[in-house]
């Protein structure tokens, strides 16, 4: 069987179980069926990964499928290179963070707005908040920005698409 499509569903993340890795359990689907129960106890180590009976695959095929369409992780430290391979466990911790990055933004956004803000002694960008206080305030809060930090105007995260939004709230957090 062909795998089209990878998900990563039903996520419970538990922050205080996290210690040395995230502490989570969540169900991997292959072509929108249910395929592995996945979790970790956040102590360490890697990833329990439990295929559902019903499931046309195993946890290794799905494993090389990771490898094969996400490669390698390489990187150097005191001039070694060393490298990883980007398996299925990789893939759902990537997704685990996406989640909370994602329900993170989220609920940042409901609750303020949110601008990229340069500081021009150091040259550094950094995320600046106001108090939200409803949709009906979104065009006054634009011709805010407008009047008072134009330069912030092309980057409020409250008024960007929210692919765009979430990668310069990683990128800034």
């Amino acid at each position: 069987m062909k795998i089209d499509k990878l998900e990563l569903k039903n996520i419970s993340y538990y922050a205080r179980g996290s210690e040395e890795t995230p502490c989570y359990n969540a169900t991997v689907y292959i072509n929108g069926k249910k395929a592995i129960e996945v979790s970790n106890d956040g102590h360490g180590g890697c990833d329990r990964q439990h295929t559902y009976p019903q499931s046309e695959f195993n946890v290794r095929e799905i494993d090389r499928w990771c490898v094969e369409k996400f490669g390698q992780e390489t990187w150097e430290h005191d001039g070694k290179t060393y490298s990883i391979d980007l398996g299925l466990e990789h893939y759902c911790h990537d997704e685990l963070y996406k989640h909370l990055d994602t329900k993170a933004l989220k609920k940042e956004l409901k609750k303020n707005y949110v601008c990229v803000e340069k500081d021009k002694v150091k040259d550094e960008e950094f995320l600046v908040t106001w108090k939200r206080k409803g949709d009906h305030m979104d065009n006054y809060f634009k011709n805010f920005l407008k009047t008072d930090y134009p330069h912030m105007v092309d980057k409020c995260l409250n008024f960007l698409p929210f692919d765009q939004a979430l990668k310069l709230f990683k990128e800034y957090t």
